[in-house]
């Protein structure tokens, strides 16, 4: 009994499989129907498979590409100056003659692009260099001037280091007389410690 029925679910199973990959493949076929009407060879395939009259092709097709002109590239030899400003205006001449022909080919243009996008990064590398430069240089003038100053700063002589050494000590001892005689008037004495002597 259990292999009549396992036997059965298997066929119900093949069944369901079978309802879903139709299902599948109508889905499909009205999709493709739908948004590329134009392609009548595409639809006839699929056609063809869901009536089951052809097997799909599991080969891959033979395309034939269109060549670009990809052996007449022209030849850049790197680098092409000593300075940024030299390799600009090598790139700005590579530029020229690729644009320069009466009919530019699709490598020329390429060659053009490529150069235009050279010129741009060379560009910028300058623009910074230059940039980095003027920082530099702002750095090194902010330091002579307080180079400058510090030496310029005039240093006061023997004499005059005595006199502000006076007028420091002058200035402690009034203030340390100034609280004396205020704490006097407030009623401070002031007690002399008494020492004793022990035998």
């Amino acid at each position: 009994m259990n292999a009549v029925m396992t036997f059965a679910s298997a066929a119900d199973q093949m069944q369901r499989y079978d309802a879903v990959r139709r299902r599948n493949a109508e889905q499909a076929y009205h999709r493709q129907a739908d948004y590329n009407g134009r392609n009548q060879k595409t639809l006839d395939d699929l056609e063809a498979l869901l009536l089951g009259k052809k097997e799909p092709e599991t080969g891959s097709e033979n395309r034939e590409f269109k060549k670009l002109d990809a052996g007449l590239v022209k030849q850049v030899i790197l680098p092409l100056g000593k300075t940024l400003e030299e390799t600009i205006d090598a790139w700005r001449e590579v530029r020229r003659e690729a644009i320069s022909v009466e009919e530019p080919t699709i490598a020329d243009q390429q060659l053009a692009a490529n150069a235009s996008a050279k010129i741009m990064e060379t560009e910028a590398r300058l623009a910074l260099l230059k940039r980095e430069q003027s920082i530099i240089e702002a750095e090194e003038n902010r330091a002579k001037a307080e180079a400058f100053k510090v030496a310029s700063m005039d240093l006061p002589s023997d004499v005059e280091r005595e006199l502000l050494l006076e007028q420091k000590r002058f200035a402690k001892a009034i203030s340390a007389y100034s609280i004396q005689v205020e704490g006097k008037r407030n009623g401070f004495i002031a007690e002399w410690p008494s020492i004793s002597k022990t035998a």
